[in-house]
């Protein structure tokens, strides 16, 4: 008994990681249906992969994918296999790679560091906004959040073999980044301490060649398989067209992941600057390291901003390396007893805007959202301004405590309350079974591009798919025979009646806060 005891003291900063991990990210994964459009794109190419008995091409609607490499399909066929098809099971690898990532910066960083500063790296990482939100997301990011962050502080570590092989397990994670990112990252480091040698201890030739043997046997089988079509898709567009043109024209900026790291870092984004700044301006004994994250977080956010194809989770491997720079600033302000005047003002004015939000004037059919925004403010404010009121009154543990706690309560009322609430907005689970209700086996169907994912997840369903842009005839297709559907959300339609009239020459059969399904009749309503 002595000796579990000891322990337990001795690894109660470990521990302690651990048990917030699993508390924060394994909860409520399966309170609410997967969002669209992307979370069942990822669950229903892993279930058609499972269904096929296929491990090694990608597929959805029964035809081959190459829009990512397989790992997060392995890992979510994985656990289907494991535990059944579900919301739950299609998130749980994220929560996963989420906790493999909290630990790997806990135990890193103790090497790295001291345990009291990697304790708070990975406290304030795993209270963060945006590792909240894609650690319970069945996306991608977290995957390659993990990968990427297991090689960068391997190599910083000198292990260099195991960076090599995180290298490889990247690239299978998310494409060419898991092998450009890291060289690069590296590169910069030794040019801006100038350790040339680096470059001779690095073991390059062979850890290319380790990091190869796990990475491209995929690439491998795959163009032999599928040849050209392959290549072309996945490397030709999803990596060098995708990053050279953009994917949405008119919604990319070099300011668009400003506004997205402030908020994701929330709510240590007003220590965010100043640690930045006692870095570049400090020459500490941590001061290596430290640089070394920096470089790391500057990269990552200059290459995605020069991208001409933007979305919010691109910026998420940024997410450690900012946490490790902001768990050492807490830690530093804790040992020299210093009030953080600007992060203190910055906490109460954020906390202001918070509240102001609820202000907003929201038209007839966005009321619903104004509870939510209320409890997200409420308790972002909270999150903001009680650790605020603790570092004034220098009571740096309370700090802490406040922090996470009222984290977990934002995230227990926003994933157990207000997504399940907020479903028939988020999701086309609802409509999916209208569908099937309705469905008497010699009809069309045509489903809007942004719900073809959740429909076929949810119910089987396939058929036409079509973009608001290039909408089809709704005249010429009311004149058919037989029955002919249109699944679409709501804000589509309300387009639409403004540009295509004959819309009102159709049924609407069923209804969601945020779908609809309309059917041919040669009546007008």
């Amino acid at each position: 008994m002595k000796a579990v005891v000891n322990y337990i003291l001795d690894n109660r900063y470990g521990l302690s990681v651990f048990f917030l991990a699993a508390i924060f990210l394994l909860p409520f994964l399966g309170m609410f249906p997967l969002i669209d459009p992307d979370e069942p794109v990822y669950g229903q190419t892993a279930r058609e992969m499972l269904a096929a008995g296929d491990w090694l091409s990608p597929r959805i609607y029964g035809n081959f994918w190459y829009d990512k490499p397989p790992l997060f399909y392995w890992l979510e066929m994985i656990s289907y296999s494991l535990f059944g098809i579900s919301d739950y099971t299609s998130r749980l690898p994220s929560a996963i790679m989420g906790l493999a990532t909290i630990g790997t910066v806990y135990i890193q960083c103790r090497a790295i560091f001291n345990k009291h500063i990697a304790f708070r790296a990975a406290v304030v990482l795993l209270t963060s906004l945006g590792f909240i939100y894609i650690g319970k997301a069945a996306v991608t990011d977290m995957t390659l959040v993990f990968t990427l962050t297991f090689t960068m502080l391997a190599f910083y570590r000198k292990q260099y073999y195991t960076a090599y092989a995180g290298c490889g397990l990247a690239l299978l994670a998310k494409g060419p980044v898991g092998y450009a990112f890291p060289a690069i990252i590296m590169l910069l480091y030794i040019i801006f301490t100038r350790r040339w040698t680096l470059l001779k201890e690095m073991k390059i030739p062979r850890g290319i060649l380790l990091a190869f043997l796990i990475g491209l046997p995929w690439y491998i089988a795959m163009y032999a398989v599928h040849g050209a079509a392959f290549t072309d898709a996945f490397i030709g567009y999803h990596n060098f067209t995708r990053f050279a043109a953009p994917e949405h024209p008119g919604q990319n900026s070099i300011f668009f992941f400003v506004p997205i790291v402030l908020g994701a870092m929330m709510p240590w984004t007003g220590a965010l600057f100043q640690a930045m700044y006692r870095i570049i301006r400090g020459n500490g004994p941590y001061h290596d390291g430290l640089l070394f994250c920096l470089i790391w977080a500057v990269f990552i956010f200059v290459f995605f901003s020069f991208s001409k194809t933007q979305l919010v989770t691109y910026i998420a491997p940024l997410f450690p390396p900012l946490s490790i720079i902001l768990g050492w600033y807490t830690y530093a302000l804790k040992r020299i007893g210093r009030l953080p005047r600007i992060w203190l003002a910055s906490s109460y004015i954020g906390g202001l805007i918070l509240l102001a939000c609820n202000a907003i004037p929201l038209n007839e059919n966005a009321l619903f959202f104004s509870t939510p925004i209320l409890w997200a403010s409420l308790l972002l404010t909270a999150a903001l301004v009680l650790p605020a009121i603790c570092m004034q009154l220098k009571n740096w543990r309370a700090a802490l405590i406040c922090t996470v706690l009222s984290m977990f309560a934002f995230m227990t009322v926003a994933f157990a309350g207000v997504l399940p609430q907020a479903q028939e907005y988020i999701s086309g689970k609802t409509i999916a079974a209208d569908y099937v209700s309705l469905e008497t086996g010699n009809t069309t169907v045509y489903i809007e591009k942004f719900l073809c994912p959740a429909l076929a997840f949810y119910g089987n369903i396939t058929g036409t798919a079509w973009e608001i842009n290039e909408a089809p005839d709704f005249k010429k297709i009311r004149t058919i025979p037989q029955k002919a559907y249109f699944i679409m959300q709501r804000s589509t339609y309300n387009k639409l009646l403004q540009t295509q009239p004959d819309l009102n020459y159709w049924q609407i059969v069923r209804t969601t806060p945020g779908q609809l399904i309309l059917v041919n009749t040669k009546e007008p309503l």
